[in-house]
Formats: C-alpha cells, structure tokens, sequence
C-alpha cells in the first residue's frame, strides 16, 4: 500500500511539474490579463486536459491513502483492545493463583497445629508407656489419633499449592515465596483458562502491544495528514483550471508544492 502510494504521487508530482513548465513559458511568452477559456477551447487545450486527468489522479490516490489510514486506525483498534484484554487475563489469573497461595498458607497454620499436637501426644505417649503408665500411654494415643484424624480431613482443603515437608515435632513449611515463583510455570488455572498466561502476557506484553498501537495511529495520522495535502492540491489545481490565464501558475505551483508534501509525508508514514 505504501510502495503503491509513494509512487503514484511520484508520478502525479512528475506530470503537476511537466504542466507548470509549459504554463512558466506560456507565461512568460504571454503575462497579458487574459479571461479563462471557455469550454469548447479548454477540451483543446493538452494543459486543461492534463490538469483534468492530474485532478482525477489525485483524487484515486487520496481514496487509496483513506482506505490505508483507515486500515492503521483500525490495526491500533485491535491492539488497544488486545492489549487491555491481555491485561485483564493476567490479572484474573494472578489474583486467582496468589489468593490460592494465601489460602494455603492460612491453611497451613490450622494443618500445623494439629500435626504438631499429633506429634507431641505420640512422644508423651511413648515416655508413658516407657514408665509403665499404659492407661494414660492408650489415651494419649487415642487423643493423637483424633488429632491425626483431624489433621487429614483439613489436608484435602489445600487447592493446588501445599505445604513443601514436615519437619521435625510435626512442623509445616509453607514456602510462600517458591510457590509463587511457581505460578509462572505451572499455575491452577480453571478450565478455558491459559496456562501460559502468566509467563506469556502481563506488563511487558501490554505495553509492547500499546507502543505498536500507538506507532500504528501515529502513522494513521500522517497519512491522513497527507492526504489533506492532496485536497489542497486539488484545490489549486481547480483554481488554476477555472482561474485566468495569467494567475494559473501561481495557482499550479501552489499545488505542485502541496502534492510535493503529500508526496514527502507518504514516504515518512512508509518508513515508519
């Protein structure tokens, strides 16, 4: 499109400057103040049909520049949107799997009281049935039973993340810090959800899409810049059609310049 565009309006400046050079030496040849033709001379005349093709081209060229500015507009649309799309994923996601983290680590604290009082009930226990003492041994094994019983039925409640080991007189390591860093690679995601959404999407992600978005509506808005250039020229091409004789290269020049930038802009908006 932008190939397409640079080089009809390279062609359109090559013909505006080619019928600037004969008016300039009509001009020359002739400044008397002179009315504008009338219609039966101007369909003769090869400068009023070159102007009148060099306006119709301009007017397919500044379609085609519409249609690729609309194009860019609607790129940075969808990017904007993709973005914040992106942006909502990976927070759904991130609140999801920390609140799951937090949960068990709440959890874990309940877990270890009852492991740790299973633990101590056993060794007490033991130095019972050590000193002969059986009835309270069986009893302190019975309350570290239930203990043990209780101990089980808050395990199933952990959701995804779990405690990392037991240690020593029935101690819970909950590791916070590495279950988060585990997040990235192997998250608890409900169903439709993106596993990868952590390690794929996020801050960088959106912000690259939001520069991409904001390249594409910049360059948007050169071209649109440039084809206001292009109506201008159309303007003071029609001017120099309908004005007299005498002003007409002042009016043409007007809108060589204006296609010149038009020309100079499309170039810059391709380039980027």
């Amino acid at each position: 499109m932008a190939i397409l565009v640079a080089c009809a309006l390279g062609l359109l400046l090559v013909g505006g400057l080619f019928l600037l050079r004969l008016e300039w030496r009509r001009y020359k040849a002739d400044r008397s103040p002179a009315p504008p033709p009338d219609p039966e001379e101007a369909a003769l005349d090869r400068w009023n049909a070159g102007v009148v093709m060099l306006v119709a081209g301009l007017s397919i060229v500044g379609a085609v520049m519409a249609f690729w500015a609309s194009g860019k507009f609607s790129s940075a649309s969808d990017l904007s949107q993709q973005a914040v799309q992106e942006v909502t994923q990976y927070q759904t996601v991130k609140a999801e799997q920390d609140g799951y983290v937090d949960f068990g680590a709440r959890l874990s604290e309940d877990y270890q009281e009852h492991t740790a009082a299973e633990s101590n009930l056993y060794s007490e226990a033991a130095a019972a049935w050590a000193a002969g003492e059986t009835t309270e041994a069986a009893a302190l094994e019975a309350d570290a039973r239930v203990e043990g019983a209780q101990e089980r039925a808050l395990v199933t409640g952990f959701v995804c993340y779990w405690p990392s080991y037991r240690g020593a007189g029935g101690s819970v390591v909950y590791d916070v810090p590495a279950l988060r860093a585990s997040e990235v690679e192997l998250p608890c995601v409900q169903p439709g959800q993106d596993p990868s959404a952590l390690r794929t999407l996020g801050n960088a992600q959106a912000d690259a899409l939001a520069q991409t978005a904001a390249n594409n509506r910049a360059e948007a808005q050169q071209i649109v810049l440039g084809g206001a250039f292009l109506i201008a020229a159309v303007f003071f091409l029609t001017l120099s059609y309908l004005g007299w004789r005498h002003r007409r290269a002042r009016s043409l020049a007007s809108g060589v310049v204006a296609m010149a930038v038009a020309l100079g802009i499309s170039i810059v908006a391709a380039l980027a």
